[in-house]
C-alpha cells in the first residue's frame, strides 16, 4: 500500500478522531473493495485506484461528514467507498452526466453500489454546470466535496468555486486527477488553503 499515512494522521489531528487498528480497517476496506471488483470483472471504467478507494473511506470515517457532494460516479466505486463509511443519518449527493464512458458497455451509472447503502444516496443526472448550483441551494453546510468529473481547468475551477461558499467551516475537498490542470492548486492559493497529495493523482484541500 502506497497511501500516504501522514495524511491520515493529519486528518485525525484536524478532526480529533483516530482510526483504531488502522491495518485491520484497511483489511476490511480491501475485502469490501474485492466484492466490487468481482462485479466489475476486470473491465476498465476509469475507476479510482485501490489506495484512493481506501483513502476516501478513511477520510469519511475520520471527518464524519453529514452531507457529502460527489461529481462523477461511473461504476460507483468511489460512491460505494463514501457510502460505506458514512453514518446512517448522513447523505451523499452524487452528480453524473449519465452517459457511458470507458469500457462501460450497457452498464448503468453506479451499478456496483450495494443496495443496502442506497438509502443514504441521491443521484442527480445532468450537466453539473446546471445541477450543482441547483442542489447547493437545497443543501447547506456541505462538509465534504469530491471532484471526479470533467478534469479541464475550466470545469474543475467552476465546481470548486461554486461549492466553496456552501462548505462548512471544517470542510474537506478531495480532487481526483488533480495534476491534470493547475485548477486545484490555483483554487487553494487563491483561498489560502492547503493542498496535500494523497496517493496516485488524488489530493485533498483543507484549511
Amino acid at each position: 500500500m502506497t497511501l500516504n499515512k501522514s495524511i491520515i494522521e493529519l486528518l485525525e489531528n484536524k478532526y480529533k478522531h483516530r482510526i483504531d487498528n488502522l491495518e485491520e480497517t484497511l483489511e476490511q476496506i480491501k475485502h469490501f473493495q474485492d466484492k466490487l471488483k468481482a462485479i466489475i470483472e476486470g473491465r476498465d471504467f476509469w475507476q479510482i485506484s485501490d489506495d484512493e478507494f481506501a483513502f476516501l473511506y478513511l477520510a469519511v470515517s475520520i471527518s464524519k461528514p453529514g452531507i457529502v457532494f460527489e461529481t462523477g460516479v461511473g461504476p460507483g466505486t468511489s460512491t460505494s467507498a463514501i457510502l460505506k463509511a458514512l453514518a446512517e443519518d448522513s447523505k451523499l449527493i452524487s452528480f453524473d452526466l449519465g452517459v457511458k464512458y470507458g469500457n462501460a458497455d450497457e452498464m448503468p451509472v453506479g451499478f456496483v453500489i450495494p443496495e443496502d447503502l442506497k438509502s443514504k444516496w441521491k443521484l442527480v443526472l445532468g450537466d453539473s454546470n446546471i445541477t450543482l448550483p441547483r442542489e447547493l441551494k437545497i443543501y447547506n453546510n456541505i462538509e465534504m466535496f469530491f471532484h471526479d468529473s470533467t478534469h479541464t481547468y475550466e470545469h474543475v475551477s467552476f465546481e470548486l468555486n461554486t461549492v466553496f461558499p456552501y462548505l462548512s467551516k471544517n470542510f474537506i475537498i478531495v480532487v481526483d486527477n488533480y495534476d491534470w490542470t493547475d485548477a486545484p492548486e490555483d483554487f487553494a492559493k487563491k483561498n489560502n488553503l492547503h493542498l496535500h497529495h494523497v496517493s496516485d493523482d488524488m489530493c485533498i484541500i483543507i484549511t
